[in-house]
């Protein structure tokens, strides 16, 4: 009997230790099948595998660490996904203006809007996840005609640039140099069209700009001022670079003119662009105005015209690593 019971004791420790074996060597299967699948074979730092396994354990698949793989190199900036789990991470990753940085931004964004994740990317980089007049950055000034002035970027109340006076033929008010000889030579190529253009509200002091908002928040609340008219120190008009073309009022129904349709067409020409676009008010963060155009240069002006976009977009899609 004793014999017996020392046999069956025997055999469940053989049956222990290859279990144990078994085990042990599933183990080493998997994590050499885990790190071949997230390499490609290539070989990884401790620190890297750790990393893996730690988004795996986070809920990511092979499939999912393939993809941040390939966008992101940095061992540290990956570990920064480590932070939570990040649902649309990798529907973020394809876009080309993806900022590691802002990725719990895009998260948010997605979350309570109904906005792809592409489009949440573009609009994020935009500052658009912001209310307008909130997170605001002082105006770059050096970026001259390439400057942006909107709900999030504002100009010193001392800020004015070199202007340069318009005569009577081209209407009235002050333009920055650049933007100054661009209208003359837009008005003039318009009027071998038979088409008539000038300047009814150009270059604005900060003070006049308050002056003007003031009366608008007076006579309509400023909810509704803030469709259509800049607080000081958001005012384009403050650059020296925007004019207001022939009317600077909704119920003239410029859009309407043989002269709006000319400018539509031809204004990219001369380095302008209508500023605040038809439908793009909750980028711009105003109302469809078809008499206020800006000077950003021709070639700006131009890709900005095939594209159909905003300078708002513009700039993140082109700029943003100078910004």
């Amino acid at each position: 009997m004793k014999k017996k019971i020392i046999l069956i004791f025997f055999i469940l420790i053989c049956i222990g230790c290859v279990l144990y074996c078994s085990i042990l060597c599933y183990k080493n299967i998997i994590a050499v099948q885990t790190e071949t699948d997230v390499t490609d074979g290539k070989e990884i730092t401790k620190e890297e595998y750790l990393y893996k396994e730690d988004l795996l354990h986070l809920g990511y698949s092979i499939n999912n660490i393939n993809v941040i793989e390939k966008k992101i190199n940095n061992i540290d900036v990956k570990n920064y996904l480590l932070s939570k789990k990040y649902n649309n991470l990798i529907e973020f990753l394809p876009s080309p203006y993806f900022n590691i940085a802002h990725i719990s931004r895009y998260q948010n964004y997605y979350d309570r809007t109904s906005y792809t994740a592409e489009v949440c990317v573009l609009y994020v980089e935009m500052g658009l996840d912001y209310d307008f007049y909130t997170n605001i950055s002082e105006t770059d000034t050096s970026k001259r005609e390439l400057m942006i002035v909107n709900k999030y970027n504002a100009l010193d109340s001392n800020y004015v640039p070199v202007l340069y006076n318009l005569s009577s033929t081209y209407g009235s008010g002050k333009l920055e140099s650049t933007a100054h000889g661009a209208f003359i030579n837009m008005c003039d190529a318009a009027r071998l069209d038979n088409i008539k253009l000038w300047s009814v509200s150009a270059y604005r002091s900060y003070s006049t700009q308050e002056s003007i908002y003031n009366s608008y928040v007076k006579r309509n609340g400023q909810e509704k001022a803030d469709t259509f008219s800049a607080r000081p120190g958001h005012s384009e008009h403050q650059t020296g670079l925007a004019v207001d073309i022939n009317t600077a009022s909704s119920s003239a129904n410029f859009q309407n003119t043989e002269e709006y349709q000319w400018l539509i067409n031809n204004s990219y020409k001369y380095g302008f662009i209508l500023r605040y676009p038809d439908k793009k008010n909750h980028i711009t963060g105003y109302k469809y105005e078809p008499w206020h155009y800006r000077y950003v240069g021709i070639d700006v002006a131009t890709k900005i015209f095939l594209e159909d976009i905003t300078f708002e977009e513009y700039i993140v899609k082109y700029l943003s690593s100078s910004y």
